[in-house]
């Protein structure tokens, strides 16, 4: 475990939220949540170093997901083919040319793959090797194995640099933009997938909030947070929609609270049983949709421009 202070404005001066644990995959250990009381940066400290944090990235890692062809299921295939286009309509509809995309922490390479099935020279970068093997093996991605400034990639070459539910996982967030921006072109679009501290899921469900992740969400962004942090290095933030994984992220969430919360294990699968099927993903859909619009979901899109007069 490592002491950090607050790598947005240097203060080390802080108020505690709560101490959490590991709710998804159950690693021992307890991680408190602090606020910075000058800039309002939320961050783990003390953390897992570089070295330890490793064992909380299973092979079995959410994030890390097959092919959606190898799935056996249909409604998996369904499912995960569908939220694939939802991403790429993000995409699609800010960058409707396709051109050269860099995936930061692009997993086992499944939006890479969509990406270049509709015109996109896709590279990625990936610090797991087991995901990043599976990304090379199954899909023939061009994916290097370990962390952005390593790969030293050229500069000015992507038109679209993707982080994807990452930045909130990295040790250095000041370094891995700085040297997003480098790799940028002159006119590259920088998209950040972020958990939203400000959603209603965060509120209703506290601590037991599936966006908070410990240990593995290391910073978790306001909105004034990120403009000042991409403002810092090298950014221009242009627009801020709501993404979400809308009843499922919901349904992460409720299940660490009722493993918390309620002993009777019968009643706990029977919750999220009815939760998770069908009716209620189509009765819950106007709700999210709602929420969504007012920017209250549980994922925010941050999108924004590489600023010339930084980089000449």
């Amino acid at each position: 475990m490592e002491q950090v202070t607050c790598v947005l404005c240097g203060a080390d001066d802080t108020e505690l939220l709560f101490v959490g644990r590991d709710e998804w995959y159950g690693r021992t250990g307890e991680f408190p949540t602090v606020r910075c009381r000058h800039c309002g940066l939320i961050y783990l400290n003390p953390r897992p170093d570089r070295t330890e944090i490793g064992q909380y990235y299973p092979d079995e890692y959410a994030p890390y997901f097959r092919a959606i062809e190898d799935e056996p299921s249909w409604w998996q295939r369904f499912n995960r083919r569908l939220a694939m286009r939802k991403r790429l309509r993000l995409v699609q509809k800010r960058l409707p040319q396709p051109g050269q995309v860099l995936d930061v922490g692009c997993a086992t390479g499944t939006f890479l793959t969509t990406l270049r099935a509709h015109g996109w020279k896709a590279q990625g970068v990936e610090l797991s090797h087991y995901a990043a093997e599976y990304a090379r093996q199954r899909h023939g991605l061009d994916v290097f194995t370990g962390e952005l400034a390593d790969a030293h990639l050229p500069d000015a070459q992507f038109d679209l640099v993707i982080l994807w539910d990452v930045l909130e996982h990295v040790h250095q967030p000041r370094a891995t933009l700085l040297e997003a921006a480098r790799v940028a072109k002159s006119s590259g679009t920088l998209l950040l997938v972020l958990p939203n501290p400000h959603s209603i899921d965060a509120r209703l469900f506290g601590q037991y909030w599936a966006g908070w992740d410990t240990p593995r969400h290391l910073y978790i962004y306001t909105e004034p947070v990120i403009r000042r942090l991409l403002h810092e290095t090298g950014w221009q933030m242009v627009e801020l929609t709501c993404v979400t994984g809308r009843i499922w992220f919901f349904n992460l969430s409720l299940s660490h609270l009722l493993q918390n919360k309620l002993a009777n294990e019968r009643l706990r699968r029977l919750t999220m049983a009815v939760m998770q099927s069908l009716p209620v993903r189509i009765l819950s859909l106007p709700y999210f949709m709602v929420i969504e619009r007012l920017k209250k979901g549980a994922g925010m899109a941050v999108f924004a421009r590489r600023r010339e007069e930084d980089h000449g």
